[in-house]
């Protein structure tokens, strides 16, 4: 183990660390992410104990979230630039100001809830024998085809230990129901976003690598979710092709997405996240 800053850092903080670089987590997002670690945190005290330790030793920080869901108003925890450079390096090229500052206030359901559909697929997967190897937080890269622009709200690669040579990527895109469904002249409109999100997959042949599915989660009703599925059914070209699976946060939340075909594709078909071994 390393020691730095009078705290002696062992494993389990390093791979702390690097949850929080995915996203911000509250100490209950992080102990369901640490289902995924070597050694899981058993409670959500003893998370929350161990942050304290990591914020005193100045490499993660925290902010209050203005959400209520929890019984009280929870804290997020960030890495600060001391955290980042102890996973990337004391030479490493620093990220914007805003992954080190405080999230909007408008943004906190939002990112809130990027954080748990992210925890909970880490935690499932590892039970699985599955790990996200890869991950791009928010607004980090941007997929263009044609006319269209498109800012996922994340993507990551999930890969099976026993299969590294089959990963399965996706892009997440997380709704609150604030945008249209239908409106070419919206440029939010989740209609523009399909269709773009189509015109670049179209781009790659079915067993191209670079593929992936669009994972959209829905954090209203289930009749929203009806009503965005049935626009990709409509908006993509190849019905023989799977571009968009989607489901709501609470149904994600309440099931395991590897082993419960929950999620459903533009095609109306339900399946889980990747295919069953």
């Amino acid at each position: 183990m390393a020691k730095q800053n009078s705290v002696a850092l062992t494993a389990r903080d390093f791979e702390i660390l690097t949850a929080l670089d995915r996203t911000p987590l509250t100490p209950r997002q992080l102990q369901t992410t640490s289902q995924s670690f070597d050694q899981p945190f058993s409670d959500e005290a003893l998370a929350r104990r161990r942050l304290g330790k990591l914020r005193d030793a100045g490499f993660v920080q925290s902010f209050p979230y203005s959400l209520v869901s929890e019984g009280r108003a929870p804290k997020y925890w960030k890495l600060t630039r001391a955290g980042y450079r102890l996973i990337y390096g004391a030479d490493a090229i620093m990220p914007s100001r805003r992954y080190f500052s405080e999230v909007p206030m408008g943004n906190h359901f939002h990112t809130h809830s990027i954080a748990a559909v992210i925890a909970h697929i880490v935690a499932c997967g590892k039970r699985h024998g599955v790990e996200m190897d890869q991950f791009a937080r928010e607004n980090s890269f941007k997929l263009q085809a044609g006319q269209f622009q498109l800012y996922p709200d994340a993507a990551f690669r999930l890969v099976r230990k026993s299969q590294r040579d089959r990963p399965y990527s996706f892009v997440l895109e997380l709704d609150n129901g604030t945008e249209r469904v239908r409106s070419n002249r919206d440029t939010e409109s989740l209609e523009r976003k399909i269709r773009g999100y189509d015109a670049h997959q179209s781009q790659y042949k079915r067993d191209d690598p670079a593929r992936y599915l669009v994972l959209f989660v829905t954090t209203r009703s289930k009749s929203r979710l009806d009503h965005v599925l049935a626009a990709c059914g409509s908006l993509v070209r190849n019905p023989n092709r799977t571009t968009v699976i989607g489901t709501t946060l609470q149904t994600l939340l309440d099931c395991d997405p590897f082993a419960s075909p929950n999620q459903e594709s533009n095609q109306g078909l339900k399946r889980t996240l990747i295919p069953v071994c």
